[in-house]
């Protein structure tokens, strides 16, 4: 079993290390000081070429933000540990199996309103279609023999399927 504090700590020291050069971009501050007038010729900005260094207040912000980035992206990792190791632990959802030929019913929330029924509202329509039968399986995903009046496509997600049981 894996240890949450052992993926975080990979996910931590998995991250790019901040230095000086990662903050300093020397480059693109001579392209945005150096611009082509178009009478006068270049504009050098001179106060950008005797200030190359940041102060110290501007470099502790930067180092307050990335430390706080860092902060935020460790919990973020961490969070997501927990919940692969829930999933993992508890399953993921529907995990029911249908056997090809047997009987399912369809679940009719986000399907189109010309492949559910002529109810009108969406009140009074029902909240499973069928059965339809199973015609084969697609690893999580079953192919149904559904009407092509319904105008739907035939495979659907096995979460979206119940098992029919006939009413005596």
């Amino acid at each position: 079993m894996t240890n949450i504090s052992d993926v975080s700590t990979r996910a931590r020291t998995a991250r790019r290390p901040v230095n000086k050069s990662t903050v300093s971009t020397p480059g693109v501050d001579t392209l945005n000081n150096n611009e082509q007038h178009t009478q006068v010729g270049p504009v050098v900005n001179k106060d950008a070429e005797l200030n190359n260094g940041f102060s110290s207040k501007a470099m502790d912000f930067v180092q307050r933000r990335q430390a706080v980035i860092r902060f935020v992206q460790d919990a973020i990792a961490a969070s997501v540990d927990r919940q692969k190791l829930n999933a993992d632990n508890n399953g993921r959802g529907n995990s029911n199996e249908f056997k090809v030929g047997s009987l399912v019913l369809l679940a009719t929330q986000n399907l189109a309103k010309h492949g559910v029924s002529d109810f009108g509202g969406s009140k009074l329509a029902p909240r499973f279609i069928g059965p339809f039968t199973v015609l084969a399986k697609h690893g999580n995903a079953y192919t149904l023999d559904i009407p092509s009046s319904m105008r739907l496509h035939p495979t659907f997600y096995v979460g979206r399927l119940q098992q029919y049981a006939q009413h005596v």
